[in-house]
């Protein structure tokens, strides 16, 4: 995948709801855990970052994982967004007035049992984060060009008892981002660059 080219804030902003307004994957599978998660896009130095967290030792699953924020369906949200923005609201003090919602990409099925949808939002710059420390360790942002550079892109063949799969890493600062939110980055990039 070829490095992002520079181009303005609302360029990028028209091109990413561009990229996320065609059809969509959903899965229907109601043997696996419904949840949500929003990849949450912020400007900094005139350059689109997406915010990250890595999450505590401490919590039930993923421990210590780099993960977008966001968690399991409740009864009281009234839809996938709503999922994506509470949980980001609980978990890294993110005011829900304060993103907007371009767009939704193909749910994804796990290895422990979800299926995520990852709502893609913008974020207002002025925003301020608390996260919570007994779910968040740390809280960083990664710019889209690092992400889309290749020499930081890596896809890892992975073997566990009968079945094997393909890893998409990403290794930035010094951290490896693996796993679902390896695949909604890499899904991300993708459709951003070839629209849906």
């Amino acid at each position: 995948m070829a490095a992002m080219k520079p181009e303005g804030r609302a360029q990028f902003r028209d091109r990413m709801r561009r990229a996320l307004g065609g059809e969509r994957v959903p899965l229907d599978r109601p043997d696996l855990t419904r949840a949500a998660v929003l990849a949450p896009i912020v400007y900094r130095d005139d350059e689109p970052h997406l915010i990250l967290t890595r999450r505590t030792m401490t919590v039930a699953k993923h421990k210590g994982q780099i993960s977008f924020p966001g968690g399991v369906a409740e009864p009281e949200d009234p839809d996938t967004i709503g999922t994506a923005l509470r949980e980001a609201e609980e978990e890294i003090g993110l005011d829900r007035s304060l993103v907007e919602v371009v767009g939704l990409l193909d749910d994804i099925a796990t290895k422990t049992g979800f299926v995520i949808t990852p709502v893609v939002g913008f974020v207002d710059s002025a925003a301020t984060f608390t996260a919570d420390p007994v779910e968040v360790d740390e809280l960083f942002e990664v710019p889209f060009a690092a992400l889309g550079d290749p020499d930081n892109q890596e896809v890892v063949e992975i073997e566990r008892e009968t079945d094997t799969w393909l890893d998409q890493r990403y290794h930035v600062d010094g951290r490896t981002i693996w796993g679902a939110t390896g695949r909604i980055i890499a899904r991300l990039l993708s459709v951003l660059e070839q629209g849906r």
